[in-house]
């Protein structure tokens, strides 16, 4: 069999072992659909990882068309995002990308998909998020009612909901791709695929722009909580905006504290990864300006002062 020969094979095996995970989650109803989202993109993260990206975008058309014989328009979305992020998993595994970069690729674009899902689901199915935030209004005022806790008014504002929503749909999101590119990961190893070896994510030198921007993308947040846009899609914009930039300097914050605790106390342990989220929660501004500084300045000084391999 020819190299051609055997990659029309290999991927008719992929597109139909997608199509038989597909088949399952209806078979049973949808009952598992949440577990399903974590395999859907392992046929296509193995197809493009030995392959590439241009051999591998008709199979994920196939995939997508067989999405619409066995799915509901819920499940063609998941379907269609989860086995794209499989595509770009695989890429990076055939262009040897950076193992950190992947796994940040792959949950920066799981991130994307989980908030995607409530606009493109909301756009189908009359999904209404004035109605579900003034649903958790009117419960959690009943909550705290009954507990007699005073409660500021802020937090109870319908433009604070929605941001949490926001945060907690992209946290959720970056979470379930963190999952995928492990357990994609663990998969390809046991079927001997040739497969990077992760490095450490102290190694990731994050560019300096992103730190910057992530700076003024909070200062615009906080600017722009006080004084609101009349505009209310741009004021929703720039603090989603805003919370994103939060929360990326949080996370290279809480690893610049890691590497401090590192450098100080080597033999700390699990404990420095429990004062560092003790940190993010009772001195949160500080754990951001420690993180804009590791990236705009300290990344390459603590690699020299604690070396990894």
């Amino acid at each position: 069999m020819n190299q051609k020969s055997l990659k029309i094979t290999t991927g008719a095996m992929v597109t139909a072992i997608f199509g038989v995970l597909l088949l399952l989650n209806r078979q049973t109803g949808n009952l598992f659909e949440e577990f399903f989202l974590f395999l859907y993109p392992i046929p296509l993260v193995a197809f493009s990882a030995m392959y590439g990206a241009k051999s591998s975008l008709p199979v994920l058309v196939a995939m997508s068309l067989i999405s619409f014989l066995f799915g509901s328009f819920t499940t063609i979305f998941y379907a269609v995002s989860q086995a794209s992020i499989g595509l770009l998993f695989g890429c990076c595994l055939y262009h040897k990308v950076d193992m950190t970069k992947t796994l940040f690729a792959v949950m920066i674009l799981s991130a994307i998909v989980s908030v995607l899902n409530t606009v493109v689901l909301g756009f189908l199915f009359g999904f209404d998020l004035n109605q579900e935030v003034a649903e958790m209004q009117n419960m959690m005022n009943s909550i705290f009612e009954q507990a007699g806790a005073a409660v500021p008014k802020e937090v109870l504002s319908a433009n604070y909901l929605k941001q949490m929503l926001v945060i907690s749909m992209t946290l959720m999101g970056a979470l379930q791709g963190f999952i995928v590119y492990e357990i994609s990961l663990l998969i390809l190893r046991r079927l001997r695929f040739p497969v990077q070896k992760p490095k450490s994510v102290y190694l990731y030198a994050p560019p300096k722009w992103t730190g910057c921007l992530a700076l003024l993308s909070f200062f615009g947040y906080t600017a722009k909580l006080a004084q609101p846009f009349e505009n209310e899609l741009l004021q929703n914009t720039v603090l989603t905006v805003g919370i994103l930039g939060y929360i990326y300097l949080l996370c290279f914050g809480f690893i610049a504290i890691l590497l401090i605790l590192k450098i100080r106390f080597p033999k700390i342990g699990i404990l420095g990864g429990i004062l560092g989220l003790l940190g993010i929660f009772v001195f949160p501004m500080l754990v951001i300006i420690a993180g804009f500084l590791y990236i705009v300045r300290y990344h390459q000084r603590f690699i020299e002062i604690y070396p990894l391999s």
